[in-house]
């Protein structure tokens, strides 16, 4: 297995989300109509997937006493689509984390179904991990109004499960994630750069630049002349539209993207080279690549679900130091001091604002010999922190550096009237000439 993992931080704020915003006169998100979804035996399934499966987890799903799948119509755009909702059957004075889970494949033979009971068994395991799973069949699909364009309006039918998620009154909506697989991850990116408000997603498969794909795969060509609107004279701003290398810096939330290395249908070239324009926005994500696996990384689905899991109920942070470094390298410390402070009012959840992070980093800048913006870094650090006696000791260390006795004798008592064992403050005092 290759293993490619990478983290960074962003500095670019989330975009304004307005398009799935619920619309009293269009309805977007309105439930029509919800039954019980009937789930299969194990001698129902398909035979590939008995023996992915097995009849014990087939059983498990069928009889669980605790969740239950519904199969629901809902309006997007004033069209009626089909979808999903996978939930624990006691919602009752809840408020639980929520994932919009977008398929893969086009046209009837890819729905959601019976047929396609992988799709049944993923979802279920998110359910199973505490998450309500919201997922659309998109328009013109099962029997939903509309013309199914890959990744055009379709996209609106994922958004649009947002204000369907606030109706139900049991989900929390600073919990809302989003997985995708093949076409649906793609869709999931549309979702991201129109600022969907995602708290992290994964992608699968993802399809991130279509002129490599129309390059790589020929045989793409006949399915978007079928789907794409208008594709003769509109082909660049489709193709523009589809192509998350293209705005990879709009993709300001955790991400996390599953590759398959031996990938038929899309070649590792483009995740690839979605995480180095990542790497180039400045953004956060983690990159996965199976040596040998396939488009759904199927030989490690069970591994890919539970890093999946974890992706979600360990939402990784940016490491605020990092922001704050490159800018008072470009810009100076008074940048980089009035950025911090704006960060921490408008997306404190974003960051990772804890003590260590500015106190670590006040003292790189020390050790690079600029005493004086490390003296500002943990004044700041202070400012959040003022009970901290480590970052009293810090600030004694950096007025010392600079010669000011006087500072650093009053940093170091405060700091050992707040913690009398610390050691290196008492130290300290004592080199001061300090009782």
């Amino acid at each position: 297995m290759l293993k490619i993992v990478s983290i960074f931080m962003s500095l670019v704020c989330l975009s304004s989300y307005c398009a799935a915003q619920v619309n009293v006169e269009v309805g977007n998100g309105k439930i029509l109509e919800q039954s019980v979804f009937p789930l299969p035996s194990y001698d129902q399934i398909p035979v590939q997937f008995q023996t992915a499966y097995g009849r014990e987890a087939v059983d498990r799903i069928k009889n669980s006493t605790d969740l239950e799948l519904s199969k629901i119509k809902y309006l997007s755009d004033g069209l009626k689509i089909v979808g999903f909702i996978y939930k624990p059957k006691d919602t009752a004075n809840k408020k639980l984390p929520a994932i919009i889970w977008n398929r893969g494949g086009v046209g009837e033979e890819t729905k959601i179904s019976v047929e396609n009971f992988q799709d049944i068994y993923e979802m279920y395991k998110y359910a199973a991990a505490g998450f309500v799973v919201l997922a659309s069949q998109y328009r013109g699909t099962d029997g939903g109004e509309g013309r199914d364009e890959v990744g055009g309006g379709d996209t609106d039918d994922v958004l649009n499960l947002l204000p369907l998620a606030r109706s139900l009154g049991y989900i929390d909506m600073d919990r809302i994630f989003m997985w995708g697989f093949s076409r649906g991850a793609m869709m999931t990116l549309q979702a991201l750069q129109r600022g969907a408000p995602i708290k992290a997603a994964v992608v699968v498969g993802a399809p991130t630049d279509w002129t490599l794909s129309l390059q790589e795969n020929p045989r793409l060509l006949s399915l978007v002349k079928n789907d794409w609107p208008d594709f003769e004279t509109r082909r660049e701003e489709h193709i523009f539209s589809r192509s998350a290398v293209r705005w990879a810096d709009k993709l300001n939330v955790p991400l996390l993207i599953f590759q398959g290395g031996s990938d038929p249908a899309v070649s590792p070239r483009q995740a690839l080279e979605l995480a180095q324009k990542m790497d180039e926005a400045g953004n956060l994500y983690e990159l996965i690549v199976y040596a040998k696996d396939d488009h759904f990384v199927t030989l490690n689905s069970e591994e890919r679900l539970q890093k999946t899991i974890d992706w979600f109920k360990n939402v990784r942070t940016i490491p605020i130091s990092q922001s704050f470094r490159k800018t008072a390298v470009e810009k100076g410390i008074a940048a980089a001091i009035e950025q911090y402070n704006n960060l921490k009012k408008t997306q404190p959840g974003r960051y990772d604002f804890s003590e260590s992070q500015l106190n670590a980093l006040g003292y790189e800048f020390l050790f690079e010999g600029r005493p004086k913006d490390a003296i500002e870094i943990f004044k700041v650090n202070l400012n959040a922190y003022p009970q901290s006696f480590n970052v009293y000791d810090s600030l004694g260390e950096a007025y010392l550096a600079i010669g000011n006795r006087e500072e650093a004798i009053k940093n170091y008592k405060r700091s050992v009237e707040l913690n009398p064992q610390n050691a290196n403050g008492i130290q300290a005092l004592k080199k001061l000439g300090q009782p």
